[in-house]
């Protein structure tokens, strides 16, 4: 796991990019490396996970064909590319997946994405052509972003280190950001930047200019029930979290004593017993603590348990050096630095989360709320239009009308402000777009393909990478293995709702790894009391949030006092404030830098 930068020059030398801008997200060793006639920059901070020798370090240059490579991620079938390789007598240097994405290139071309498993975004600069060469995984795990100006293209892993200086949000930037509760893909808070789409490579000439082509979707099949679903999905399962067992350095696991993060913890404990570091946060207050699930989870398949204890003092300041350490604001992420944060100051390099199990599985609410969303967008616009003053409702005044796709339901279901709210603050509306996937069977799938491609993509794999790589740690995602999401993707609903609890395939295939007390009892998650923190002692934090974005002009301040003034009457969920109050201190921060 790395920060890559990237920097193209149409008119005169490239001069490169701040590269300790991304030195958080490789603190081991950095480089970089010019074309021969400097238009062309490429730039690497390392996390050295695979081959910890220099034999791994990059910019990486093949000498056989003079292109040169920069990587961030991991190539889970890195080893099984080797052998698929091993009829073209190479000699291999180093034992890196980097080496082996960079000798890939070199025999297959554009081809080899189809055949890499694992979470990457690269650059290849391709001699020959005298081109790059740029990819991005599957499902946008690892980050890429891009801005085009006065004939310089720019890439990077980070946002940070492509803003234009002096950037203001538009009304539409700042309006897709509220709406969701983090920036959508296509529209970020810096309307200078957009994102590299993932599934996609592009090859990019001397004058940058970008042409996307999309390698990977959802195939038009329907999925085997031979052999049953559940066998299936357990030998998937087993397959991905071994593959995302390959490193050189000790593997931990991100362990709240949940479905998902449960199971993965214990089929990797499989493969590493004892040597598998598990970590929970447990808190004072026992209503937030799930640490002693967690640890008798472990504790079955001998893994060793590690509990990380908050006192509520020490959270309150992580949760605002989480705000100061975000690349792009985010309603969530919290929690997510927290942990790493803390698994971090262990020594740990890479831990596995259970992300991704409730998107294709089908635990959220989404799945069963849509026969409701349903019947809501079948009324006439003219009650909807009612519901736009009253606290609490306020979105259902601009539910997609009837008739609707499931896919657009859920959607909207993950919206934070109405449109109606926004335009009241002076700002634009901002609707997320999803390409509609043929193909899928049923509204279950089309629920999972929103919810994957939306809030998953734009806000958890986001906060993921940003609050995990703030502190210099890899965080694996194995119910992200592209194998296993088209398999469950394509299966019909009644073969995942096998009983009436929420991702009930998912036990069925794994249930002899699960004690009762994870599957039986109602679904926490790692939360924290911030409502009451926000009133106490937060309470100055936001109203420095609050006045820098007043500060700014941005926003109608009417609209900041009736948002704050709803909060404190509890007619409004804390999320919403807090939206506000991280984009606050995120310009205001982007403002001071500015002024340095």
């Amino acid at each position: 796991m790395c920060g890559i930068a990237i920097q193209v020059s149409k008119a005169f030398a490239a001069k490169g990019l701040n590269l300790d801008l991304l030195g958080h997200r490789g603190p081991d060793s950095r480089g970089e490396w010019f074309s021969a006639d400097h238009r062309i920059w490429l730039g690497h901070t390392r996390l050295a996970i695979i081959d910890l020798s220099q034999a791994g370090a990059q910019p990486m240059i093949d000498s056989s064909t003079g292109n040169v490579i920069i990587f961030n991620g991991e190539i889970y079938n890195h080893l099984d590319l080797r052998r698929d390789l091993s009829g073209h007598s190479i000699h291999w240097r180093g034992e890196s997946d980097t080496e082996t994405l960079l000798l890939a290139y070199k025999h297959w071309g554009s081809e080899m994405l189809k055949r890499v498993k694992g979470m990457f975004a690269f650059a290849i600069y391709d001699q020959h052509r005298d081109s790059l060469f740029i990819g991005r995984d599957r499902l946008g795990i690892k980050p890429l972003y891009y801005s085009h100006e006065n004939d310089v293209l720019k890439l990077a892993s980070e946002t940070r280190i492509i803003n234009h200086p002096d950037f203001k949000p538009t009304r539409k930037s700042m309006g897709a950001y509220l709406r969701y509760g983090a920036s959508p893909a296509a529209c970020l808070i810096d309307p200078t930047v957009r994102s590299f789409p993932p599934a996609s490579f592009a090859w990019i000439q001397k004058d940058g200019a970008l042409s996307f082509e999309r390698y990977w979707t959802v195939p038009f099949k329907t999925a085997s029930l031979t052999p049953a679903p559940a066998s299936q999905v357990r030998k998937l399962l087993e397959s991905s979290v071994r593959q995302h067992l390959l490193a050189d350095v000790p593997i931990a696991s991100f362990l709240s004593g949940g479905i998902d993060s449960s199971i993965v913890t214990a089929l990797a404990a499989q493969h590493l017993g004892s040597r598998l570091k598990t970590f929970s946060v447990g808190f004072e207050d026992a209503s937030f603590d799930e640490s002693k699930v967690a640890e008798e989870v472990a504790a079955r398949h001998n893994a060793d348990f590690h509990r990380i204890k908050l006192a509520p003092e020490e959270v309150i300041e992580l949760v605002k050096l989480a705000v100061a350490r975000m690349d792009l604001p985010s309603v969530d992420a919290i929690n997510t630095f927290i942990v790493a944060k803390k698994v971090a100051d262990a020594g740990i390099k890479v831990a596995l989360s259970g992300l991704g199990g409730d998107e294709i599985f089908g635990g959220y609410p989404s799945f069963r709320d849509l026969p409701r969303l349903q019947l809501a967008a079948r009324l006439p616009q003219w009650i909807r239009n009612c519901f736009k003053n009253l606290n609490g409702w306020e979105k259902i005044s601009d539910i997609p009308a009837w008739p609707c796709t499931a896919i657009q339901l859920a959607v909207w279901r993950r919206t934070f402000f109405s449109a109606f709210e926004l335009t009241r603050g002076g700002l634009l509306p901002f609707d997320l777009d999803l390409v509609e996937i043929p193909g899928l069977p049923d509204s279950f799938s089309q629920i999972s393909w929103a919810e994957l491609g939306g809030y998953m993509r734009h806000m958890l794999l986001r906060d993921s990478d940003q609050m995990s790589m703030a502190v210099s740690l890899e965080l694996r995602v194995p119910f992200l293995d592209h194998d296993l999401v088209e398999y469950v993707l394509m299966l019909p609903r009644k073969e995942k709702e096998i009983s009436r609890s929420p991702k009930s395939l998912l036990i069925e295939s794994c249930k002899d790894l699960l004690p009762e007390s994870v599957y039986q009892r109602p679904k926490m998650g790692f939360s924290l009391p911030m409502r009451a923190w926000m009133k106490g002692p937060l309470s100055a934090f936001v109203q420095r949030g609050l006045d820098s974005l007043s500060e700014q002009n941005l926003v109608d301040p009417g609209f900041l006092r009736h948002v704050a003034a709803a909060f404190q009457h509890d007619k409004l969920h804390w999320t919403r404030l807090w939206s506000l109050v991280v984009l606050g201190h995120y310009l205001g921060r982007l403002n001071r830098q500015a002024r340095a």
